[in-house]
């Protein structure tokens, strides 16, 4: 409700300020769009998160780290950082997030602790997870509507998830208000964009669907089914990202160098509109959302899981390979694979 009453007033805030983001070389839009979209989906989110969830260590924690990456997205969108510079940033608010809630993530903690690692590794790994889920979103918002809609599916699959596993309801919470933001600020992102959500909105839902995560998976009863399911939502971002570095490393350039390979580029070189696109990978991420919320639902083992898991990733690495050779063979992409 908040992003749709909101985004409005930041795109009209935008248009009369300058914060757009100018036609040019290799740009799809013809005319100034504006660049606050981000902006309005972080606003609309902190509005309800101070009406319906308590104020307390954790939303503080989560919100002054989202702060730090609104500030990071801003300056990237109207100022462009260095690569290293927009890391730092991405790495002060996983951070925060991370050792400002040693006491709510202690259970995930306490657990890989049984498996000899130790606790401070596995924070540095939990941030690592953040940051990588960052620069997820970061790389796959490239058409309109695409990181906004991905988010919403993911926000519900894991609102899904805690109801059916009994979790936390201010977790619930956050999840639904996550999924409403999205949804309220995705008709003015969907081709064609009135707004973008900039680096600013895409680095916001991946440090917030990554912490929602982590929280989900400390505050509930631990089982693989649980976790590994958990992990399906994130299939299609985890994809293209792991793409995107293999593809960067293989061409022998920087993992952190923009390219136009992505999924949704290999899916739009097909033929699809821009429109066909996007409601390809809402598909796609819908499939894997349910695939995971009914390993979550069967309890199955964990040896199970990973054997679907690792035909899944198979699975993809064909389809991308081929999507690859067919662009490739019409001249859309330069890549040797």
């Amino acid at each position: 409700m908040f992003g749709a009453l909101l985004t409005p007033l930041f795109r009209i805030g935008a248009l009369k300020y300058g914060f757009v983001d100018l036609p040019g070389l290799h740009k799809a839009h013809s005319d100034p769009i504006p660049l606050l979209g981000g902006l309005a989906l972080f606003t609309s989110m902190l509005i309800a998160s101070l009406i319906y969830l308590p104020l307390n260590g954790k939303l503080t924690s989560v919100v002054i780290a989202a702060i730090v990456i609104i500030i990071t997205g801003l300056v990237d969108d109207f100022f462009t950082l260095k690569p290293l510079v927009k890391l730092a940033g991405q790495l002060g608010a996983a951070s925060i997030m991370v050792f400002n809630n040693v006491g709510y993530l202690m259970p995930l903690i306490e657990l890989l602790g049984r498996f000899y690692f130790p606790g401070f590794v596995t924070m540095l790994g939990m941030v690592f997870f953040i940051v990588l889920m960052i620069n997820a979103f970061n790389l796959i918002d490239g058409m309109d509507g695409l990181s906004a809609g991905v988010a919403a599916l993911m926000f519900l699959g894991m609102a899904i998830k805690t109801v059916v596993s009994g979790g936390s309801t201010n977790i619930l919470t956050l999840q639904l208000i996550g999924f409403g933001a999205c949804i309220g600020f995705l008709p003015f992102n969907f081709y064609p964009a009135k707004i973008f959500m900039g680096d600013t909105g895409s680095m916001l839902l991946g440090f917030l669907l990554s912490t929602t995560f982590l929280f989900t998976i400390s505050a509930e009863q631990f089982n693989s089914a649980l976790v590994l399911g958990s992990l399906y939502i994130f299939a299609y971002p985890l994809l293209d990202v792991a793409f995107a570095i293999y593809r960067r490393i293989r061409g022998q350039c920087s993992i952190l160098k923009a390219d136009r390979c992505h999924i949704h580029h290999l899916i739009r070189g097909l033929g699809f509109s821009v429109r066909k696109t996007i409601i390809v990978i809402y598909a796609i991420n819908i499939l894997f959302i349910a695939a995971g919320l009914a390993m979550i639902l069967l309890k199955l083992d964990a040896v199970i899981i990973l054997i679907i898991g690792i035909f899944t990733a198979l699975e993809a690495v064909l389809v991308i390979r081929k999507l690859v050779h067919m662009g490739v063979g019409q001249g859309k992409i330069n890549l040797g694979i």
